[in-house]
């Protein structure tokens, strides 16, 4: 019983580590630009977001790797409509 549930643990584990599709990084630098623009749009009608905004942008060089290993899909990043809509770009 114990060896099939480390079994069955071990191969939850390697399906959740597997990528469905590595982008370049041009791909993701242009998506993530997209995505950034909504989110600069969005910052300006809320002054609230603009901490949020800066902190995003330091975080850029960050998410385009990650976006490399494809944690994101840059189809979605450039239709995002701000920032929730990148938070639904990420995959899980």
């Amino acid at each position: 019983m114990k060896k099939t549930l480390v079994f069955a643990l071990f191969l939850s584990l390697a399906f959740a580590n597997c990528k469905s599709k590595v982008y370049t990084q041009e791909e993701c630098d242009a998506a993530l630009t997209s995505a950034f623009v909504a989110i600069e749009e969005e910052a300006k009608k809320n002054p609230q977001a603009a901490p949020l905004l800066a902190g995003l942008q330091q975080g850029k060089t960050k998410m385009v790797e990650q976006c490399m290993e494809g944690k994101f899909d840059p189809n979605c990043l450039k239709n995002a409509p701000g920032l929730t809509g990148i938070m639904g770009c990420v995959k899980k």
